[in-house]
């Protein structure tokens, strides 16, 4: 069984440093981009499911009140 040693990053050249923090700047990253993609899936799914169901009473088909050309004031 291979031993995982602990490094500290004070204890990192230059070079281990700039690899540490690239690394955990792209799994902030990438954690970042999956929440928000799983969100806006999220929103779409309760959106469609909304419009389907008709959830809101308050809510018709549009109807047009009156028609009148553009030149109307």
């Amino acid at each position: 069984m291979s031993e995982r040693r602990i490094v500290r990053f004070t204890d990192l050249n230059w070079l281990g440093k700039a690899a540490f923090l690239a690394g955990a700047t792209v799994r902030l990253t990438a954690s970042a981009i999956d929440a928000t993609l799983e969100r806006v899936a999220d929103i779409a799914v309760e959106a469609e499911a909304a419009f389907r169901d008709e959830l809101d009473p308050n809510v018709e088909d549009a109807n047009i009140l009156e028609e009148r050309d553009r030149d109307d004031p």
